[in-house]
């Protein structure tokens, strides 16, 4: 079956940086329609992105990630060891790489999500609670400590996938 591009039909869809979708400027609240669009995010191989439902392919304007990190969650293992949850846009929950990990130029902070396909902002709320074991290195650099593990946090220019 051929797949049928929508680049060339009306309408814009379009994901803030909030993680909020819209569509020609009208937000889209409809949840199952939500769920479904975030079920369906690709990479279109120059950079951008694109949303492929079945045989619909349309591209996607996303303001900044096509995910951002909503909330955060401490996690302790029964073995003392622990880390943190991410609970992302599409409401999907995963483990936070320390090494994924960084803050743009702006001091925005963003990880690597969907097995390190796609990266994702993170929303105040959960940045606020990580900041919390974040210290500043006395060379300026900055690292965060959890269960006595450094990780130094890198400064990014781009967004890494």
């Amino acid at each position: 079956m051929m797949m049928q591009s929508c680049s060339d039909r009306q309408g814009e869809i379009k994901i803030d940086k909030e993680g909020n979708w819209f569509f020609n400027g009208a937000p889209i609240i409809n949840k199952q329609i939500v769920e479904l669009f975030n079920a369906g995010i690709e990479h279109d191989g120059c950079g951008g992105y694109l949303l492929h439902i079945g045989a619909e392919i349309s591209p996607i304007v996303v303001e900044d990630t096509p995910y951002v990190v909503t909330h955060l969650e401490q996690e302790q293992a029964a073995d003392g060891a622990g880390g943190f949850m991410v609970r992302l846009s599409d409401g999907s929950r995963e483990r936070l790489s320390f090494e994924t990990f960084y803050l743009s130029a702006d001091n925005i902070p963003y990880c690597a999500v969907k097995g390190g396909q796609f990266p994702a902002r993170f929303l105040r709320a959960p940045y606020y609670e990580l900041a919390r074991y974040i210290e500043q290195e006395g060379d300026g650099r900055f690292s965060l400590t959890f269960n006595g593990m450094k990780h130094f946090i890198d400064i990014r220019t781009t967004k890494s996938r």
